[in-house]
């Protein structure tokens, strides 16, 4: 039964948007994130997979592919590096505060339907339908209301893709964002096959020696600054290669780095190409807000995990490092 308009929550609105919009499209362009993470890959493969059982038509695509942890996940095969040049007519965002968060620079989607599917606070709004919502734990914990609001049933591939996004964002349940709500969307998607302990396996327990020599490099590199009560540690390119490491492999170090006890935050610089990448980490309790940092450094993200990326190089001197 189809309630009356005036009686539906903004949730529901926005479900109703989204939903007209993806269900009408002869060809919708799933895109996350460059370099994307758990959450983002798993909101869009999800979505992916709920959609081809409605029989439409689908592209995703990420650019810089998927990282090697995140193979496991079903569907990753079919994601795509670059956009379709056929014809499309609605493009879905996932996990990007703005268009440009894609890294797509000379995209041209004038005259498509745009659609923004977000849980970061700092969200632009930038589509032509923005759903929205910084109180949701992960991007997947969105998709996953969206799929229901579907009435498309939780297959196995689905489960697997929302439960990692979910634990993604959530710091494989360790952060405060771990409520009640999410606990309850993590079992049944446990009921419908997922498992925590194989989504832990590849995230934590299959670390290659390129990534444990670019951890030990960081943390040789570290650093904690009294003053502004910040553990930091940057890694240069150079290093990066001695290690026989891409940047990608210093992916929760920051994390590890924010466990030190005086630290009320931490900051990791790693080169990639042209470019400098910062990833910020906090806890609830320690009182700062590390996307108003990020966003100082035109980046954004949640309280307590932001990033940035500035244009220039990383160079490691006697007196410390300077960006050139």
């Amino acid at each position: 039964m189809v309630r009356k308009l005036e009686s539906m929550t903004k949730t529901e609105l926005d479900f109703k948007a989204v939903s007209e919009a993806i269900l009408s499209s002869a060809h919708t362009v799933l895109v996350s994130h460059e370099f994307t993470d758990g959450d983002d890959l798993g909101a869009m493969l999800a979505c992916k997979f709920a959609l081809q059982e409605k029989g439409l038509r689908t592209t995703a695509v990420a650019k810089g592919g998927v990282q090697d942890n995140l193979t496991f996940l079903p569907g990753v095969l079919e994601v795509k590096e670059t956009p379709p040049k056929e014809n499309y007519d609605t493009v879905v965002y996932f996990g990007c505060g703005s268009a440009d968060r894609s890294g797509f620079e000379n995209w041209d989607t004038a005259g498509k339907k745009i659609i923004n599917i977000d849980h970061h606070i700092d969200n632009r709004s930038f589509g032509d339908i923005n759903f929205v919502d910084a109180a949701a734990a992960a991007t997947c914990e969105l998709v996953y209301h969206l799929i229901k609001f579907w009435n498309v049933p939780i297959s196995k591939p689905i489960a697997i893709n929302l439960l990692t996004g979910i634990f993604n964002d959530t710091g494989g349940f360790r952060h405060a964002n771990t409520n009640a709500q999410v606990l309850e969307i993590a079992a049944e998607l446990m009921r419908h096959g997922a498992s925590i302990s194989r989504i832990s396996e590849f995230y934590f327990g299959k670390n290659e020696l390129s990534k444990l020599r670019a951890w030990a490099k960081a943390l040789e590199n570290m650093h904690f600054d009294s003053e502004q009560q910040m553990v930091y540690s940057i890694v240069t390119e150079e290093e990066l290669k001695e290690a026989g490491a891409d940047p990608e492999d210093l992916e929760g170090i920051a994390s590890v780095l924010n466990t030190v006890p005086e630290a009320k935050f931490s900051m990791v610089l790693k080169q990639r190409g042209d470019e400098i990448k910062g990833s910020l980490r906090s806890e609830n309790y320690k009182g700062v807000d590390v996307a108003a940092i990020a966003r100082t450094l035109g980046g954004g993200g949640h309280k307590l995990a932001a990033g940035f990326k500035l244009k220039g190089k990383i160079e490691k001197t006697e007196d410390g490092w300077k960006i050139t």
